[in-house]
């Protein structure tokens, strides 16, 4: 399901991609920490924003290092590696832990249940840290699981349910910004599992797969695209509302466009195969 958070390379600037690139290769190098390099596959682009976003908002302690890494065996790459980069790391790994669940539940999927298995002393630690997101999720994979069951028709419970526990991830401390961050993950969460829906329609709709917009039968082309435009303005009028300067600009072009490239990826496609 994520995936979806991520920038618009074409329209950034390259001292801007380089900056992103920074804070990525730090989540990706404390996965790595954690997990060893197996940790790297788990990474997503939307824990990078979540970096970028707290560092922004915060100026939390952090350093940018030269480092090399299997993919970068050649030249050294700048990382920025701190507290920011630290927590989306972990919070990665809470996910990554929930989502291979979700797919132990939904399919019996043997490889997500060894997936897990392996995850999961890692999944315990952390929870100890950070207990109020650890249960977020826990609950979310829970509640998903019966509402996707029960063949839920209402398209924003299951949405609404991915966006309150993307809430609790967001909200890093409890503070004068905590409260703003939980809406803006709020509704990144909606319109990230509603992409998602999106993206997998007809796919869903061939396997019989649970997805809420082939059971009322939406027309994606306006009423899909409708609730996502409102999930993703939603989002941008919270970002705005938030008192940033640094990497404003990078987190503008995600929310803003970024977002946007797969869900654009599929239109063009289906406007050719039309």
């Amino acid at each position: 399901m994520f995936g979806y958070v991520n920038i618009n390379e074409n329209e950034l600037k390259v001292k801007e991609f380089k900056c992103y690139r920074a804070y990525y290769c730090g989540v990706c190098q404390t996965l790595r920490k954690r997990l060893g390099t197996a940790g790297r596959l788990s990474l997503s682009f939307d824990m990078t924003f979540l970096a970028m976003l707290l560092d922004g908002l915060y100026d939390l302690e952090s350093e940018t290092v030269q480092k090399r890494c299997a993919p970068h065996m050649i030249r050294s790459h700048e990382a920025v590696i701190g507290e920011a980069t630290a927590y989306a790391a972990d919070m990665n790994i809470l996910l990554v832990y929930g989502n291979l669940e979700d797919k132990w539940f939904d399919s019996r999927n043997v490889g997500a249940k060894a997936g897990a298995l392996y995850l999961k002393r890692k999944r315990d630690r952390l929870a100890k840290v950070y207990p109020r997101q650890a249960e977020a999720v826990k609950n979310y994979v829970e509640k998903l699981h019966e509402v996707e069951k029960a063949g839920e028709e209402n398209i924003e419970t299951a949405a609404g349910l991915t966006g309150e526990m993307l809430a609790e991830i967001y909200a890093f401390r409890e503070d004068e910004w905590s409260d703003t961050l939980r809406k803006l993950g709020f509704f990144i969460g909606k319109y990230v599992y509603l992409a998602d829906a999106y993206e997998d329609y007809d796919k869903d709709k061939k396997s019989g797969s649970y997805n809420p917009f082939v059971i009322n039968n939406t027309d994606l082309e306006s009423t899909g695209m409708k609730i996502l435009t409102m999930m993703a303005a939603e989002a941008a009028r919270t970002l705005e509302t938030l008192p940033i300067d640094k990497n404003l600009g990078i987190l503008r072009n995600i929310v803003y466009s970024g977002m946007w490239s797969r869900i654009n990826k599929k239109n063009e496609g289906a406007k050719k195969d039309g």
